[in-house]
Formats: structure tokens, C-alpha cells, sequence
């Protein structure tokens, strides 16, 4: 699961897919994702945004319209094989170097 003080931009997948109690929501089980924002939801709970998916929005009272997120247990960090980010490492160095 991610956490609530998840940075903007990171890329996460998708663990659950299920539909929830406003329906699926368009995500995709495995898929990628990018991290728009976290955000403190209602009852006190965090809910993270995706730049793949558009916010729903949806009547909830007493609130009235509120922006519909994504629970954060509904995904987990990309993990990178070691040998992979090797290759990013020396990628980058060099770049760097250039």
C-alpha cells in the first residue's frame, strides 16, 4: 500500500480494481499510474488522484459535491529490479558527465 505522504509524480500500480461503492472509476488491475496529489478525504481518510484517471465527482451529504479519490490500499510502489536501477544509475551519471 502507499502511504499519504506519497510525492507527486511517483508511479505506482494498481493492486485492486474492484468497483467500489461509486463503481469501478476506470482503473485497470496491474496498470501503472502517476501520483497527481494525495489528498485528506472525508472521515478522515486519505485518497490519492491519478493523472490517468479524471476525478468522478459526486454528491455525498452532508458535504454536497466532493472530489472522488482512489483509497490508497488499492495500490502498491513500483518496485525496480536492482539490475534495472543500475542501468538508471549509470544512465544518469552519464548524462551528467556530458
Amino acid at each position: 500500500m502507499i502511504r499519504a505522504d506519497t510525492p507527486p509524480g511517483t508511479e505506482i500500480i494498481c493492486i485492486d480494481a474492484s468497483a467500489g461503492p461509486h463503481g469501478a472509476g476506470g482503473l485497470t488491475l496491474g496498470a501503472l499510474y502517476t501520483v497527481e496529489r494525495i489528498e485528506t478525504a472525508l472521515y478522515g481518510r486519505y485518497v490519492v488522484l491519478l493523472h490517468e484517471v479524471p476525478a468522478m465527482l459526486v454528491y455525498e451529504p452532508p458535504w454536497g459535491l466532493v472530489t472522488m479519490g482512489f483509497e490508497l490500499k488499492r495500490f502498491r510502489y513500483l518496485d525496480l529490479p536492482d539490475a534495472l536501477t543500475a542501468l538508471l544509475k549509470d544512465a544518469t551519471a552519464a548524462l551528467e558527465a556530458i
